[in-house]
């Protein structure tokens, strides 16, 4: 085990017993990284796309093994209390319900692994995810993990020695990364040309940029906007 062990929890899930160790190591960077991200959260179909177009599909873990769940949470229901029979029901909704959660914390560990090994600095949105989760939305957002997700990342960035940098969320979907024109769009809006300047945008992409360019205003006042993608210049900061 690396580092000096500073505590130790026992911890019961289901019939599985576990011991974990919280341990003191020293950091680890990364070698310096001058590249810049930024990431819009999803929920369907994909989970993030960045500012650079790239789109990572979202799991759904929780929606793949619903109709499962659901099976067994109606046999857990039809057992009488105090027999066998719902004991080990019982378990068999707990094993499913830690699967999906395993699933889950595996795919975030990796999709911020390799953000945090490429890019010095990772942006996102200051979602009020608790709100979000009792929205309409609230199923997308809970399968999809937001909270796990952005915590796994920081904690990650901040070992490698990298930044991760919260912006406002507003007006990131309704702006035009190219111009500026802000346009209301409704959801289900997923790709459209810019009637102001022409530009032919993907709605999430546009979005990200957007999210990026936030995260930075140079001397003059004027934000990454004014930039062509990939040609941004850099900030003392960044």
């Amino acid at each position: 085990m690396e580092g000096k062990i500073k505590t130790a929890t026992v911890k019961r899930e289901g019939e599985h017993w576990y011991i974990i160790f919280i341990t003191e190591v020293d950091p680890k960077p990364l070698p310096p990284s001058e590249e810049a991200i930024g990431i819009d959260l999803g929920t369907n179909p994909h989970f993030l796309v960045t500012s650079e177009g790239e789109m990572v599909e979202a799991p759904r873990h929780f929606q793949k093994a619903e109709e499962k769940l659901a099976k067994a949470q109606r046999e857990l229901s039809r057992k009488k209390k105090g027999k066998s029979g719902r004991k080990k029901a019982r378990l068999k909704v707990a094993k499913l319900h830690r699967k999906i959660a395993n699933q889950r914390r595996d795919f975030h560990h990796k999709v911020a692994r390799k953000l945090v090994n490429r890019y010095g600095t990772i942006v996102h949105e200051d979602l009020n995810i608790l709100a979000l989760s009792r929205s309409y939305v609230a199923k997308g957002v809970q399968d999809a993990g937001w909270a796990q997700f952005l915590a796994i990342l920081a904690y990650k960035a901040e070992e490698a020695g990298r930044r991760v940098i919260k912006v406002d969320p507003k007006y990131t979907s309704q702006d035009c990364p190219v111009c500026g024109r802000r346009e209301k769009k409704p959801l289900w809006v997923r790709a459209y040309t810019c009637p102001q300047c022409g530009a032919l945008l993907h709605r999430d992409v546009a979005a990200a940029q957007n999210i990026l360019a936030k995260a930075w205003t140079g001397p003059s006042g004027e934000t990454l906007r004014a930039f062509p993608q990939g040609n941004t210049p850099r900030s003392p900061g960044l």
